[in-house]
C-alpha cells in the first residue's frame, strides 16, 4: 500500500520536468517591412519586420532581445528590442525591431550590398525568452542568405 502514493507521484514529477524543459529555438523566416527612421553621417536608424516560425507546443513570451547584425561578415548594426512580445505557439509571428546601422563602417559596403540580388545575413545576440514567468537568457545565433527585393 505504501508504493501507491509514490506511483501517483511519478506523473506529477514527469509534467514538471516537461514544464522546464528548454524551449526549441525560433526560426527565422526573414525580414519585411524595412523603413528608415532617421539618416545620419555617423548612424542610422532603421525599422524592421522580423517574421519567426515557434515551433514550440507552448506559448512563449520574449523580452530585451539584442543582437549584432553582419551583412556579408561586415558589422552593419546593432538591434534591440525593449518591450513584451507573446509568442503564440506552432505560429508564424512578426517582431518590429528597431536596426541602428553604423554609417562609419557600413556606407560603402551598404552600396556594394544594394547591387547585389542577396546578400549573407548573420545574426548573433540573446534574448530573454520565457513562460509562467520564469525567463531565461537565450543565444540568438543565425547564418543564411536573404532576397533583396528592390
Amino acid at each position: 500500500m505504501k508504493k501507491a502514493p509514490w506511483l501517483l507521484l511519478l506523473p506529477l514529477l514527469w509534467l514538471g520536468w516537461m514544464g522546464c524543459a528548454k524551449p526549441t529555438s525560433l526560426d527565422y523566416l526573414g525580414i519585411r517591412n524595412v523603413k528608415v527612421l532617421s539618416m545620419g553621417w555617423k548612424e542610422s536608424t532603421v525599422a524592421v519586420d522580423v517574421e519567426y516560425y515557434n515551433p514550440n507546443r507552448y506559448p512563449l513570451t520574449l523580452k530585451n532581445a539584442e543582437v549584432n547584425v553582419f551583412v556579408n561578415d561586415r558589422y552593419f548594426g546593432k538591434s534591440t528590442f525593449d518591450s513584451t512580445l507573446k509568442i503564440p505557439k506552432l505560429d508564424t509571428f512578426m517582431m518590429p525591431v528597431k536596426l541602428t546601422v553604423d554609417m562609419a563602417n557600413t556606407g560603402i559596403s551598404l552600396l556594394q550590398n544594394l547591387s547585389s540580388e542577396e546578400v549573407m545575413i548573420r545574426l548573433e545576440g540573446s534574448a530573454k525568452i520565457g513562460r509562467s514567468g520564469i525567463f531565461i537568457n537565450y543565444p540568438i545565433k543565425y547564418e543564411g542568405k536573404q532576397k533583396l527585393g528592390f
